[in-house]
């Protein structure tokens, strides 16, 4: 398996980044990849203290989760298949460096117009003045209405928002239930929840549409390495 780094990114709190972040390093250590999530949230910690929590509960696999600053969690990229970081609730130098750096940047975003989408299409916007790629980004729905039929005109709703930004986000929606916050704080992961079946498919579908756009943008960085002759860039397309 390749090297490939991961952040979850969205200047906005509340949108479930964090969750996301956990969630998709343990669906990949279930896959059997070498997993570390750094967790570069310093005031916070909310990962680190999640996998303390996953640990005490004996919960399998084990995730190594560290403590590290955006640019700890830079020097980090290689000593593992997946590096899967969780960053600070607002947008800095050390985020964009990390967008230059990584294989895929997740954005999660909420459904409300004013206070989650518009601050995230801002976001992906100075993304794109910044040089990096639409294929090098892509946006999780995520803390939508807890009940199927809201939730899924929230969807709409947002997919549309976005598009007429000129964006798209990957396949899926994650809801906001007590059943996922029950299983978090018990140091699950979402696609962990076996006790609410629908759930545990919505995540499933989402950690599956994460992964599937994360190959496909490692193997977009392989081609365009091999087009290059052998001549080395770093993820942002520039030469070292």
């Amino acid at each position: 398996m390749p090297h490939v780094m991961v952040p979850f990114a969205n200047g906005k709190g509340g949108v479930g980044k964090t969750t996301l972040a956990c969630s998709y390093a343990v669906a990949q250590a279930v896959q059997g990849a070498d997993v570390i999530l750094a967790d570069a949230n310093e005031a916070q910690q909310t990962a680190l203290h999640w996998s303390q929590v996953r640990n005490h509960n004996d919960l399998l696999p084990k995730i190594r989760v560290e403590s590290a600053s955006a640019r700890q969690a830079l020097e980090m990229a290689g000593r593992c298949e997946v590096l899967v970081v969780d960053t600070p609730g607002w947008t800095d130098k050390g985020t964009l460096a990390l967008a230059k750096k990584s294989t895929f940047m997740v954005i999660p975003t909420g459904p409300n117009p004013t206070y989650e989408l518009a601050p995230t299409v801002r976001l992906l916007h100075g993304l794109r003045a910044e040089g990096i790629e639409a294929w090098r980004v892509g946006v999780v729905l995520s803390r939508f209405s807890a009940d199927a039929k809201p939730a899924h005109e929230e969807e709409q709703f947002a997919r549309a928002y976005l598009a007429e930004a000129g964006y798209g986000a990957l396949d899926g929606c994650i809801r906001n239930s007590t059943a996922y916050s029950r299983a978090l704080a018990e140091g699950y992961g979402l696609t962990e929840v076996i006790h609410a079946r629908p759930l545990l498919e919505e995540a499933s579908h989402v950690m599956a549409s994460i992964a599937k756009a994360v190959t496909s943008a490692d193997r977009r960085h392989q081609r365009l390495q091999a087009q290059l002759g052998g001549k080395t860039k770093d993820r942002g397309g520039r030469e070292q």
